[in-house]
């Protein structure tokens, strides 16, 4: 049953079927050989999203889409520009540290590339990037908004392995600013290596740069509303995604730049992505029930209990089990899956949930950007060249991968770099 299980479940994904009929199918499939009601996976797919956490998730889409559509992008780039836009890779380097702001608001990983990338993405070619680098460029740096507070992937571990999302949130502080600050070194080195880009000579007076902070300042609030608000006590998660709305919706009103066309596609899109992960997330629990009820939960357990002996042994195959399946599946997905597998064994290893909680959050990361499946490196293609596939952009995405794998083995090796903030505010 169990090799029936995992065939099954293998071969439908390599056939190209979406994630969440495959679990569909294969739970299906089980049932009925077990002879167990269908009624069963309803009820089960009910309980999944029967969670009022869950709200959090379709809010802070609406936000970033509103924040992402109604004049807050631009604002932030033109800060990030005034920043880095003088060195060697400068546009470059703007585009990471733009998602890097924008990651700050929005939250979401596509969402960042696709904001940013449609606006810099034009700007990059006419500065002779190529478009190979370009799309290695925007796709992960997109991550960044998977990594820093807040982050709609956070919630969803958050609420999936029973972790503090207010301390996930700001636990992504310092590797967030650390993975930002390493992709914009290796934009910069490889700038001035191949000749892409235009170093600006315009220089910006002191009066200048504060009315770029000043027009920058109100979006940048959001995240520290946010976190405010979780830390001092006043609201929950979700109530913090429901001001995340408010204050972007009257940001966004107050820039004059949101159209009512511009609020019929956003609301069309955001609900068409809460539907999307909220689909996923009631169809994994059902398959984790099957998955349960076959042991396949307590075999995993005395598998790592067995092999690895030490915590440091245990979170590097946890992240090895990782980047393999993240080259097949989307992070949502591993997230429902394996977060709840994961979880009690790093207990019984005596490892900080939060420490545990931001090495998952960078191998989803890292997933993110590992062909075929890294759904923010394909965003980055399709934002830069439609006919473009993602094995255009070896080798220069196999650098960034290699970047992000070692702020993972960093934050495995070195605790106190997601610890430290969430204690001191804890």
């Amino acid at each position: 049953m169990i090799l029936a299980i995992l065939v099954s479940f293998f071969l439908l994904l390599f056939l190209g079927m979406p994630i969440a009929f495959t679990m569909g199918t294969v739970t299906v499939g089980m049932l009925f050989i077990k002879d167990v009601s269908l009624e069963l996976m309803v009820q089960r797919m009910f309980a999944g999203v029967d969670n009022f956490s869950y709200l959090a998730l379709p809010l802070f889409i609406l936000a970033g889409n509103i924040m992402g559509k109604g004049g807050l992008t631009t604002r932030l780039m033109r800060l990030a520009n005034a920043i880095v836009g003088k060195l060697s890779g400068g546009l470059g380097m703007t585009a990471v540290v733009t998602s890097a702001l924008f990651g700050a608001v929005s939250g979401s990983t596509v969402a960042t590339t696709y904001a940013v990338g449609s606006v810099l993405g034009p700007k990059l070619k006419e500065q002779n990037y190529s478009n190979a680098f370009s799309a290695s460029i925007l796709g992960p740096a997109g991550v960044l908004g998977l990594i820093i507070p807040p982050s709609i992937t956070m919630v969803i571990l958050g609420i999936t392995a029973n972790i503090s999302i207010g301390k996930l949130f700001i636990a992504g502080l310092v590797p967030g600013i650390l993975l930002t600050a390493l992709i914009c070194v290796y934009v910069g080195f490889m700038a001035k290596r191949k000749g892409y880009g235009v170093i600006e000579q315009e220089k910006i007076t002191g009066k200048e740069f504060l009315k770029i902070c000043g027009e920058a300042f109100f979006p940048l609030m959001t995240p520290v509303f946010i976190l405010g608000g979780i830390f001092s006590g006043l609201v929950t998660a979700t109530e913090a995604a429901v001001l995340a709305v408010v204050y972007g919706f009257i940001l966004a009103m107050f820039y004059g730049e949101l159209t009512l066309n511009k609020f019929k596609e956003i609301m069309v899109t955001s609900a068409v992505t809460s539907a999307t992960i909220l689909i996923i997330i009631s169809v994994a629990n059902a398959f984790s029930y099957v998955l349960t009820a076959n042991r396949i939960p307590a075999m995993i357990t005395d598998f790592f209990l067995s092999y690895a002996t030490t915590p440091l042994q245990f979170l590097l195959m946890v992240s090895v089990i990782l980047l393999i399946l993240g080259t097949l599946t989307e992070v949502t997905s591993l997230i429902i899956l394996l977060s709840p597998l994961f979880m009690p064994v790093a207990m019984q290893y005596g490892i900080d949930p939060i420490h545990f909680g931001m090495v998952l959050i960078m191998n989803f990361a890292l997933a993110n950007i590992t062909p075929p499946v890294g759904l923010s490196l394909i965003a980055g293609c399709s934002i830069t060249d439609r006919n473009m596939g993602i094995e255009d952009t070896i080798p220069y995405i196999l650098h960034i991968i290699l970047i992000v794998a070692v702020i993972v083995l960093i934050i495995i090796f070195v605790p106190a770099i997601s610890t430290f903030l969430p204690n001191v505010f804890g």
